[in-house]
């Protein structure tokens, strides 16, 4: 639970002092969007716990995620597309639980 404290911590830290030295506010709020994206991504993932292959994929998209967006704040290039890795995991799960009914229940 600490690392992702820091993670997120290091990760606004990150945007702010983007917004500090550059003082491009489109480039903070399209950041801060994506970090607010990326974080319910992660709490919307916590549900595919029951699939572990499914869950594992999904934190290491979200990760992939994570990284893309530090590379657009170091480069400046915004990789759509690694963004919406991790709802692929989420239609996935959504798709079998439509397909199988949800057996995951206790």
């Amino acid at each position: 639970m600490g690392r992702v404290v820091f993670f997120v911590l290091l990760t606004l830290g990150l945007i702010a002092l983007e917004w500090y030295y550059r003082r491009d506010w489109r480039r903070s709020a399209v950041a801060l969007g994506t970090f607010l994206f990326l974080s319910s991504l992660a709490m919307m993932g916590l549900t595919m716990r029951a699939v572990i292959p499914l869950f594992l994929t999904h934190v290491v998209l979200l990760a992939i995620a994570w990284l893309a967006l530090l590379y657009y704040l170091y480069r400046g290039r915004y990789l759509w597309w690694a963004f919406l890795l991790p709802v692929a995991t989420l239609l996935v799960f959504l798709g079998l639980n439509f397909l199988e009914g949800s057996r995951y229940e206790h």
